[in-house]
């Protein structure tokens, strides 16, 4: 009997010490959309952050299992801070120990806002920070737009203006690498002229001219065809222009058009890089008649890959507010917003560039001009994809105009614009009379094959999306495989494949409402307390999708009238969003089940947590580990047994 024992206990403490614990490389996406989209995408921060996994053997949150968090945008701004902010800890800046449970929501919560978190930041008035930004860009002479992230988004958690970014520290409890998208918009003698006459028009013009609609999709994907359907209901007929991504046609018209696009750029913790790889690219910027002569044009090789200490120059340092600027410049892009800002300024300050000096093939240095990462790409995705990541959990919340008030949260118009590029369909290339087209380059951010796993991915995310929004719960799913394409755009070299898992902000999820006390966000007399996935109770209308104070007024000046371009979001209806977005994170913990009673999605925990594998034996320098060791025991002890 004492031999079996021995036996068995042996051939246990083989199997138990044959498994290790194997980590992923987990990264997570925060998308574009201002104030709108960072108050979201910091509420799904805060889910993250109160739920723990096992890191090591230790309860830890959630968020501390990620490597990367990618953000473009208004979601560069929740990752800036996260990452770089010293004035309080993780738990209070996400505000982890607030509710994310519905039915604690009062008056009183939707009232309070806590005084270190980051939350603050998205509602504070903007009219402020431009006037305090003002003096220093008259006295310095540098771009306007980073010293008003500053002023509004860094200065508040202690993060100190006009240090090297090569020498900012991230906190220690802080385990991810940030990485904030921008855009290369041409040398700065051309700015703003090439970004608002001609950037984009010639190349995606003739991009349309050269690339059928529905070139991809054949006759029998009806279910496709029905999503197209669905949105043009939606949207009034509107997506009828509907192409496959050709990323070489796109390359070829480039090469062939200077690359007079704005391309793809992103900044981590250490370094700069423009993704672009393939051969030399020239580029070449014409002149605008009347305007400003051509610039010589200037080639460079990619990847290119610059320390933070090469883009600085003596009392020119590149800051963290340079990059976050570069990341988030709406005020570029809107030449009535530059109005707007120039208004309140003795000489004009808003057409200054966002610069750095980057390097060319024939080893002198460039100036070139930045802009808004949201204008390549929405989500992160791209830059992220970059990194090679395992997992992906990639967050979208649609933007004020996007999530389609009157009609609803459907669930195929929502994603569209966001999510339909990544698998290689866009919507209307570009509008050659409208400078705003400019947002059309979000087409080079194709990443996957639309056919993973030999289904269509998009009428399978639809579906699943429409499942669990019918049952009530919220839109969080994970598309497996997904197999990634080559982008050179991007510097991506395709072959491997990813999980995805998508979470969409748009309406309110019942289950959310049906947990809320009686007395918060009431409706209309004889009306529901939401209808068409909104609450009726016009305060909160907007919820998750708030509209930032001032967006539908207009200012006056030398008897025009500008778009008031508001920025900082009510408190009330931004609060309620917090606690939405956490609780979302909460409630798919776990898991979600459909409509159809199938399960939709497996869970965020298992996205963070460790997988458990088995680790078999291995010849060479492991013969002696304890692994092999623990063999050899249960070996001998069989022996023993079966020869006693």
């Amino acid at each position: 009997m004492m031999k079996l024992t021995v036996a068995i206990l042996a051939l246990t403490l083989c199997n138990a010490t044959a498994k290790a614990s194997q980590k992923k490389k987990i990264g997570i996406t925060l998308n574009a959309g201002g104030n709108t989209a960072g108050n979201a995408m910091a509420g799904f921060m805060r889910g993250f952050q109160q739920q723990t996994v096992k890191i090591n053997g230790e309860d830890r949150p959630a968020l501390e299992a990620a490597d990367y968090i990618a953000g473009s945008s208004g979601g560069s701004i929740v990752a800036t801070i996260y990452h770089y902010q010293h004035s309080t800890t993780n738990d209070e800046l996400l505000d982890a120990a607030g509710p994310n449970d519905p039915s604690q929501i009062t008056n009183e919560v939707l009232d309070t806002v806590p005084e270190n978190s980051i939350f603050l930041a998205f509602g504070a008035p903007i009219s402020l920070s431009i006037q305090s930004a003002i003096p220093v860009a008259l006295a310095t002479g540098k771009p306007f737009w980073p010293i008003l992230v500053q002023n509004l988004f860094l200065q508040r958690f202690g993060i100190e203006a006009g240090k090297p970014l090569s020498s900012a520290k991230i906190r220690d409890d802080v385990k991810t690498t940030p990485i904030l998208l921008t855009s290369l918009v041409g040398p700065v003698e051309v700015f703003p002229f090439h970004l608002d006459s001609v950037i984009n028009r010639d190349i995606y013009t003739e991009y349309n001219e050269n690339v059928p609609m529905l070139e991809m999709v054949g006759e029998e994907d009806t279910e496709f065809h029905d999503i197209i359907d669905e949105i043009n209901e939606v949207t009034g007929g509107g997506v009828t222009d509907v192409r496959l991504t050709d990323l070489n046609i796109l390359r070829s018209l480039a090469e062939d058009n200077g690359f007079q696009l704005n391309l793809p750029a992103f900044g981590t913790a250490t370094e700069f890089t423009i993704p672009l790889s393939g051969s030399v690219a020239t580029l070449e910027y014409e002149g605008v008649e009347n305007q400003i002569d051509a610039a010589e044009p200037f080639d460079i090789e990619g990847p290119l890959v610059v320390a933070y200490e090469e883009l600085s120059s003596e009392g020119n340092p590149f800051t963290l507010e340079t990059l976050l600027g570069m990341s988030t410049d709406i005020l570029s892009l809107i030449p009535p917003l530059r109005t707007l800002v120039d208004s309140f300024s003795p000489v004009p300050l808003a057409s200054r560039p966002i610069s750095a000096s980057i390097p060319t093939t024939d080893g002198e240095l460039r100036e070139v001009a930045f802009t808004d990462g949201g204008i390549n790409d929405l989500s992160g995705l791209p830059a992220l994809i970059k990194m090679k990541p395992d997992r992906v959990i990639t967050c979208f919340v649609a933007g004020p105009v996007d999530a389609g008030l009157s009609d609803g949260p459907e669930v195929a118009s929502s994603i569209s614009y966001q999510v339909f590029n990544i698998f290689g369909y866009n919507f209307g290339l570009v509008d050659v009379a409208n400078p705003a087209s400019i947002v059309s380059g979000r087409v080079l951010s194709h990443l996957f094959d639309l056919y993973s796993n030999g289904e269509n991915q998009l009428v399978k995310l639809v579906d699943t999306f429409e499942s669990l929004r019918d049952a009530g719960e919220p839109l969080v799913t994970t598309l497996e495989g997904l197999d990634v394409v080559d982008n050179e755009f991007w510097g991506i070299e395709g072959g491997w494949t990813v999980d995805v898992t998508f979470v969409l902000m748009v309406g309110v999820p019942q289950k959310f409402v049906d947990e809320l006390p009686e007395d918060i966000a009431p409706p209309p007399a004889g009306r529901n307390k939401t209808e068409l996935g909104f609450f009726t109770n016009e305060e909160f209308a907007s919820v998750p999708n708030v509209i930032p104070l001032g967006r539908d007024e207009f200012i006056e000046i030398d008897g025009t009238f500008i778009p008031a371009f508001g920025f900082e979001l009510p408190e009330r209806p931004a609060r309620m969003t917090q606690i939405l977005t956490s609780w979302v994170v909460k409630r798919a913990w776990n898991g979600l089940v459909g409509i159809d009673g199938e399960v939709k999605f497996g869970g965020f925990r298992e996205l963070f947590e460790e997988e458990e594998i088995e680790e078999p034996p291995t010849s060479g320098s492991r013969i002696l580990n304890g692994t092999w060791i623990t063999y050899f025991m249960a070996l001998a002890a069989t022996l023993l047994f079966f020869n006693a």
